[in-house]
């Protein structure tokens, strides 16, 4: 088989079809390849022809190896398994941080003696520090490696959880949250990339899938955990001024998996295909060395029975070469690795795929939020009514008491948890299990992008019809999927914004998709609130549309 020059500069060509040893044998025909090394690449120059930076290297031959090619002889095997469950621990440890904090604030309430605007800050400051640190993270992730990154921000994560177990002062608890987002910035920056690019083209997507599934897999073991530790009746009196109560626990069953997940990375390599960008050629060699030996017992020069394993490395466009050279501070290098982003040939791909993250999590995380509020509001409802009907009336039930009785300002402090909270949220967190289960089936024989079309529009149509359906039961399937649907998609976005990019782009391109939609989601749960009880139907459309034109940009994504 010829390789041309357009077929190698095409980001991880895929070579999955046929038989990988005669592709192997017979890969043979471009002469050229580009360098290995960003410095060389400035060096030489760009040929301004073709946009791309093309260096001759008489020390790769003509038959060396494709990335992907020694992927699709690994297939999906043990280190690809033990990649999926230590991301999927990551992930629980990451998620764990900020649901805990909504069961920790009720149940510490009395012991902080917290006021609303207290418990406020606690809730948003990990979210917070999330947002600041996502993008930056992501800088640091293409720059020092996936797994350091992931490695080193879950390490200072769980050392700042187990402080934060035994501070007594409202405001240092919630600036260790904050830093608990700002490390956890790491683990979102990078955990796709790292999982992703062990991982052949095949079974890219749906190993992200499932990756992402852990999410719900959190939703249902933080209530879980909180509910086992939370029905005790016990405290530990470390001092006369320290009591170790029960809520404090849930923290350190928080942080296990993730410091699980981070001493697993200590005997993982690097990224193979990270090291090959950097211009490491024969560590990347190790690395692939390490996962075959793993993988089958058998060294890489063996396995592909080549004598000297050499890899292909990937050709750095025109915009890639933008991220290098040197600045006067990291906020010019930031800036300076960020303009590719923007850059043909990937400018107006990344655009349409970050503008789309936001819109999911605008629509599907920050109804969720207020999920718990709209169903305790409408429980009492009447059965022949619309859900804004019926919000309206419990609305209209409260300025009425409000009016009539006289409030109290001897108010007892009661910080229990009612069985019925940790019941809905599991029952939540097995509906989006389930549907993850269902979407990783459906996305190999359908195609990722036909699975998001159909997700959000089947979401599209469960909210407009929220503004007619009177049935009780109706109305609870129809929310339930008006939130799950979107929020599934999610999962097959981060897929396809790893494989729109080249390894250099990968991981800022992710944390700009996590970080914008993270401030959508914060946009949507300030908007609900201000809109809930006045607008509640144009709160609804407004959503609504927000997921039509999510569907909209997908259409025109290569995916």
């Amino acid at each position: 088989m010829q390789f041309s020059q357009g077929e190698q500069s095409r980001h991880l060509p895929s070579l999955v079809e046929g038989n990988v040893g005669e592709l192997a044998q017979q890969g043979e025909g471009s002469n050229s390849h580009p360098t290995t090394g960003n410095s060389s690449l400035m060096a030489n120059g760009r040929d301004d022809t073709d946009g791309l930076a093309l260096k001759m290297d008489p020390s790769i031959p003509p038959n060396a190896w494709e990335y992907n090619e020694i992927l699709d002889v690994f297939g999906f095997g043990k280190v690809q398994w033990l990649l999926l469950i230590n991301s999927g621990l990551l992930t629980i440890t990451s998620m764990a941080a900020q649901l805990a904090v909504g069961i920790i604030g009720i149940s510490s309430q009395c012991e902080f003696n917290m006021s609303q605007g207290e418990k406020g800050v606690m809730m948003a400051a990990c979210v917070a520090g999330l947002v600041i640190s996502t993008y930056l993270c992501g800088y640091l992730c293409d720059i020092w490696g996936r797994r350091a990154v992931l490695m080193w921000a879950m390490f200072i994560a769980n050392f700042l959880q187990f402080v934060s177990m035994f501070v007594t002062n409202i405001w240092v608890f919630n600036l260790l949250n904050f830093l608990i987002g700002i490390s956890l910035g790491g683990v979102s920056a990078s955990i796709y990339c790292y999982l992703g690019e062990f991982i052949c083209n095949k079974y890219r997507a749906v190993a992200i899938n499932y990756s992402t599934m852990f999410v719900s897999v959190t939703a249902i073991y933080v209530p879980a955990i909180s509910w086992l530790v939370l029905s005790g009746e016990w405290s530990w009196e470390i001092t006369s001024s320290f009591v170790f109560r029960p809520w404090r626990l849930i923290i350190l069953l928080s942080l296990l998996p993730g410091f699980i997940a981070a001493l697993m990375l200590l005997v993982f390599p690097e990224s193979p295909i990270f090291l090959l960008a950097q211009g490491k050629h024969k560590e990347a060699v190790e690395a692939l060395d390490w996962v075959a030996k793993v993988n089958t017992g058998l060294h890489l020069e063996t396995l592909l029975k080549t004598p000297h394993i050499t890899l292909k490395p990937e050709e750095l466009s025109e915009a890639a070469l933008l991220t290098t050279g040197s600045g006067c501070s990291i906020l010019s290098n930031i800036w300076k690795a960020t303009v590719p982003l923007f850059h043909k040939p990937h400018g107006k791909n990344v655009i349409l795929a970050v503008t789309v993250m936001m819109g999911m999590l605008f629509s599907s995380n920050g109804m969720q939020i207020w999920f718990p509020e709209i169903v305790n509001r409408s429980a009492g409802g009447a059965g022949d009514a619309t859900i804004c009907t019926v919000l309206d009336a419990s609305y209209a039930r409260d300025r009425i008491m409000a009016t009539n009785n006289t409030m109290t300002k001897d108010v007892i402090c009661d910080d229990t948890i009612s069985t019925k909270t940790y019941v809905d949220n599991i029952v939540v967190g097995l509906a989006f299990l389930v549907g993850f289960s269902i979407q990783g089936a459906l996305l190999n024989p359908l195609g990722r992008k036909n699975v998001l079309l159909a997700s959000l529009a089947v979401g599209a149509v469960c909210g407009l019809l929220l503004h007619v359906v009177t049935d009780t039961t109706g109305i609870l399937i129809l929310f339930c999927l008006y939130i799950l649907l979107p929020g599934l998609s999610m999962s097959i976005m981060c897929g396809a914004l790893v494989d729109l990019v080249p390894t250099q782009l990968k991981g800022k391109t992710m944390s700009m998709g996590l970080t914008l939609g993270r401030v959508g989601l914060i946009a949507s749960s300030n908007l609900i609130a201000a809109m809930l009880e006045p607008y509640c139907n144009g709160i609804f459309a407004i959503i609504t549309l927000v997921i039509i034109g999510c569907a909209g940009l997908v259409y025109f994504l290569p995916i």
